[in-house]
């Protein structure tokens, strides 16, 4: 906590303190009205001040308790106090009704209409009392206003550090769309090319296939890429339909890749929304990839598993019989970018080597998750 911190509450209980100094030295010091009260008694004047100015210590942290307290003391005995309570229950009480129903109750107490036959000096006296309440509604009407200025500025700057972050996001998303795109693009012409030259049927069919997965790669991005663009507009969704999941295509691209998956679906089959959609599909598409790099030669078991109104994805590989490719790099940020996917959609995802030296990827999604939910995280 730093020295301005600290300092702040011992300041502001240095204030109540002397605050509360002043109105038992005037309520000792001065009588209001002609009478002393319903209690005449020896010093009774002066314990009513002391009594009701120290429960104005409290008119920060409990007014409206404080000022009822200092009302029924000052029915045994009206003094000053009661111009310091009547501030307080304007000030510092945040309900307006109960505000309202402590000052009706602190001015005829102020007033004393029991020791004024004159009717119009019980009006006077009211009015006087009533001018300290209406300053403590006033200042309390400038706090409520000064406060909600702040707290409109702290959302424009918000609104105005989300705009900033969409179009840079927006822009690193189309200096990707440029960079990659040129590279992934040069790869499919060049293996067309291969596809036309060669003259074995195996390098042509291995040509044709890379050719189709630089396609493939290319659609993605650019999807990636509007998805990511769309931010820009307030409130922007990308509009899908609910449907049910697909992974034929990354098991299939899998397959043809030498790998053996086993699909296996439990439960009945609902459609999801469109963020879960894609959520779910990258858990499957991860936990294939990561088989490629880390589990070459492993056996791979996806189950897609139906349970009320959650979708549990499991991708299960057994230990590797080949050895790793360290060409395909070590990784490492691909499952942190799913697990913070997965999070985005009120998901939970758990990975983990098994005894058998192979490695499971498991996440639950709760397939009516929100479809406002914009793009997707990169």
């Amino acid at each position: 906590m730093s020295f301005r911190a600290w300092s702040a509450p011992r300041r502001s209980f240095g204030f109540d303190v002397l605050v509360s100094a002043i109105a038992i030295a005037l309520g000792s010091a001065l009588r209001m009205g002609r009478s002393s009260g319903l209690v005449d008694w020896p010093y009774v004047h002066q314990a009513s001040a002391v009594v009701a100015g120290t429960l104005l210590l409290n008119r920060r942290r409990a007014p409206f308790g404080s000022g009822v307290a200092i009302c029924a003391v000052s029915l045994v005995h009206p003094t000053h106090v009661l111009f310091f309570a009547a501030y307080a229950a304007g000030a510092y009480v945040e309900d307006r009704r109960r505000a309202g129903a402590l000052i009706g109750g602190l001015v005829p107490a102020t007033a004393q209409p029991w020791n004024h036959p004159d009717p119009w000096s019980i009006v006077g006296s009211a009015s006087v009392a009533l001018v300290p309440a209406l300053l403590g509604l006033y200042v309390a009407a400038r706090r409520r206003l000064r406060l909600d200025r702040g707290d409109r500025v702290k959302r424009e700057r918000e609104l105005l550090f989300e705009q900033v972050r969409m179009q840079e996001r927006a822009r690193i998303a189309g200096e990707m769309h440029d960079v990659i795109t040129h590279r992934v693009s040069l790869m499919v012409l060049q293996a067309g090319a291969l596809r036309t030259r060669a003259r074995d049927e195996e390098v042509r069919a291995a040509a044709e296939e890379l050719r189709m997965v630089g396609c493939k790669a290319l659609e993605e991005l650019r999807g990636l890429v509007t998805v990511t663009r769309s931010e820009q507009q307030v409130g922007s969704v990308v509009a899908a339909p609910r449907a049910v999941l697909d992974v034929s295509d990354l098991v299939a691209d899998s397959r043809s890749a030498g790998v053996s998956v086993d699909v296996i679906t439990l439960g009945e089959p609902h459609a999801t929304s469109p963020v879960v959609g894609r959520a779910a599909y990258r858990v499957v598409q991860e936990g294939l990839t990561n088989v490629h790099k880390h589990a070459p030669g492993a056996v791979v078991d996806v189950r897609l598993h139906y349970v009320g109104d959650e979708v549990q994805i499991t991708v299960r590989n057994s230990a590797p019989t080949r050895a790793v490719d360290v060409a395909l790099g070590t990784g490492g940020s691909g499952l942190l970018g799913l697990r913070k996917r997965v999070e985005l959609v009120a998901g939970t995802l758990r990975t983990g080597p098994l005894p058998d030296g192979g490695y499971e990827l498991l996440a639950v999604l709760p397939a009516g998750a929100s479809t406002t939910t914009t793009g997707d995280p990169a």
